[in-house]
């Protein structure tokens, strides 16, 4: 199973570590955005939302929470997969609209990533378009749809560019809350 941690979390990291960060983590990651939630259970109309607790965590992202995967370690490894399930999946997405076995991940480089749908599983969009059935390699920034799950691909430099711009904004709340 891979590392997840909280984009929240990762701002606080960022906030502490300033630019220590990016050598923390100088790999790329898969982003499961904030949203809606199809909980995968039999129940009809089970939705739920992925929003924090606002009373508590006053510096946090104040529409929701992202997840964020590490494709690190997992590139020694070779292919990963993303699914519901957790067995069989290093990436396991807990929605209801995305598939068991959903998509296939291969290490091409360091940095760089292909991505194939597994056969039978649901349909895959990549920035809007039909994931073709030979998959393709993945572009900083670049965005898939599963069902309602949104996921992101970030090189370092773009996911510590989006870190940084978020945890601006916290400082500039922060600041102009006092």
């Amino acid at each position: 199973m891979a590392r997840a941690l909280l984009l929240s979390l990762l701002v606080r990291q960022h906030l502490a570590l300033k630019e220590k960060f990016r050598a923390k983590y100088p790999h790329p990651w898969l982003v499961w955005e904030a949203g809606a939630w199809n909980v995968p259970e039999t129940v009809d109309g089970n939705v739920g939302a992925t929003r924090l607790p606002l009373t508590d965590l006053k510096d946090c992202l104040p529409a929701g929470d992202a997840m964020c995967f590490e494709l690190v370690a997992l590139a020694e490894r070779g292919p990963i997969r993303l699914g519901r399930a957790s067995q069989n999946n290093a990436l396991v997405v807990n929605d209801a609209t995305v598939s068991r076995e959903q998509l296939i991940l291969t290490p091409q480089s360091e940095a760089t990533w292909h991505v194939a749908r597994v056969a039978d599983a649901r349909p895959v969009k990549l920035d809007g378009r039909e994931l073709p059935d030979a998959g393709v390699v993945l572009t900083p920034g670049a965005k898939l749809e599963v069902g309602d799950v949104r996921l992101t691909f970030h090189d370092a430099a773009g996911f510590d560019e989006r870190i940084s711009r978020i945890a601006a904004q916290v400082l500039a709340q922060t600041a102009a809350s006092r």
